[in-house]
């Protein structure tokens, strides 16, 4: 059946043993052995480039970071209001600033003896005094003996230049498979991901060609319209508005168009709809459709004629 759809899109069993030897494909599973390990907690090691030089970049990389180790502890991590989001923080940045790496362990450590005595104005004492920071600490020691909590530990490092290519420079396919894991557990690895994605993105030059594609596929809760915020927002719509300039290419999937934030869906270039189910979806794209030039007759009559495997496409570089 396959080979059949590709031979009508003139695809032959050369093309498809081309591309396998053109590229490496890995299935990576954070927080579990079925595929290869990432090694999610190596990213709370220092930066390769000194912290200045990439102050707001890494700033994101620790709120992403910070979010999803207290959504692993089902604690608030509200970067302006929660006190262990504000601490953590902190403390990484204080480390990486000085070009030391954390672990767990050694994060554990800092919450106990914090190498600072002031948060903003006020003594760290005041602000969050030590019988209350001992809860963080047993929440965060928790965490690291759980036998379940080993594989986040273990596996390949969250680096995106090896997730872009092999040793000798073949381009490499890497999934990110996340279904196994909670919804906390997917944004937290979701976040970093995006947030490493958009750090490197920054060390490259700009280009008019297409460098690297980050694909996602079901963006539903990952990319909410306000007032949802969740730590996959910030980075995404981050690269959606930058990443072309140095040449990285971003996919969302989606069966609802209203799970995604409009703004990000303004900054996207190139739309292809399918058939959509609800009058509400309908509405959305109709915005934005007429928005763009088409008038709502057009738009139904448009989008009417979608059907399996035939999209309405909508490109910003074409004149209909």
């Amino acid at each position: 059946m396959w080979k059949k759809g590709l031979g009508e899109w003139g695809i032959g069993p050369e093309d498809i043993a081309a591309l396998k030897k053109a590229h490496d494909p890995v299935v990576y599973t954070p927080g579990s052995s079925a595929g290869v390990p990432l090694n999610v907690l190596q990213s709370l090691e220092a930066p390769s480039v000194p912290f200045e030089s990439a102050e707001e970049d890494l700033r994101d990389e620790i709120g992403g970071i910070v979010a999803g180790l207290l959504g692993l502890l089902q604690i608030d991590a509200d970067p302006l209001k929660s006190r262990e989001a504000i601490l953590l923080s902190n403390l990484i940045e204080h480390g990486w600033r000085e070009g030391r790496d954390f672990g767990l362990e050694t994060l554990i450590g800092a919450v106990a003896d914090p190498p600072f005595e002031k948060l903003g104005a006020l003594p760290v004492e005041t602000v969050f005094p030590g019988r209350d920071r001992q809860d963080l600490m047993l929440a965060l020691n928790n965490l690291l003996a759980s036998p379940s909590f080993e594989t986040w530990r273990e596996g390949a490092p969250l680096d995106i230049d090896r997730l872009l290519y092999t040793e000798d420079r073949r381009p490499r396919l890497s999934v990110v498979h996340t279904a196994h894991l909670r919804d906390e557990e997917r944004l937290f690895v979701t976040a970093l991901l995006l947030d490493k994605v958009k750090t490197w993105m920054r060390r490259q030059g700009g280009t008019s060609e297409l460098r690297a594609l980050v694909y996602m596929d079901e963006v539903f809760g990952y990319f909410p319209p306000h007032p949802g915020n969740p730590p996959t927002k910030r980075p995404l719509l981050t690269l959606l508005k930058q990443a072309r300039a140095q040449g990285v290419g971003i996919v969302l999937a989606t069966q609802n168009p209203v799970d995604l934030d409009y703004k990000g869906l303004s900054n996207m270039g190139t739309w292809m709809v399918g058939t959509l189910q609800t009058e509400q979806d309908r509405d959305r794209l109709d915005d934005g459709l007429t928005g763009a030039g088409l008038d709502k007759a057009a738009v139904k009559r448009l989008l009417g004629a979608t059907r399996k495997r035939v999209f309405l496409l909508h490109d910003v570089h074409r004149d209909a």
